[in-house]
């Protein structure tokens, strides 16, 4: 009896899909993770804006005006934010009308 001799044909074709597979699947990983980071950057910045607008408000219901500066504000109530990452604009008009608070995310102005 003959043996017979069997081609191999097409081995590299599923081994390219599944490198291309492979590609996209940490491709969609990746844009995953990066999207996650965004989210909560974004969230901690809000989280700490309304940390300072609560703070104001408290200082006010206290005392029935609003703090002159912040550096009075992070005194009276006892405020932490992170101010290598949040940089806080306070600025007041006048001491029975609430001041505008801006933060921005100094990371996000570096980039």
């Amino acid at each position: 009896m003959k043996k017979r001799k069997y081609i191999k044909r097409g081995t590299w074709i599923p081994m390219l899909l599944g490198l291309l597979l492979f590609a996209a699947v940490a491709v969609w990983m990746v844009r995953g993770v990066q999207e996650a980071a965004a989210v909560s950057q974004r969230e901690g910045l809000r989280m700490a804006e309304e940390a300072v607008r609560r703070a104001v408000v408290s200082c006010y219901a206290l005392e029935g005006v609003y703090p002159a500066t912040y550096e009075d504000l992070k005194a009276k109530s006892g405020l932490a934010i992170d101010e290598e990452k949040y940089k806080v604009f306070y600025e007041i008009f006048a001491s029975n009308i609430m001041p505008s608070v801006n933060v921005i995310d100094l990371t996000e102005v570096a980039s």
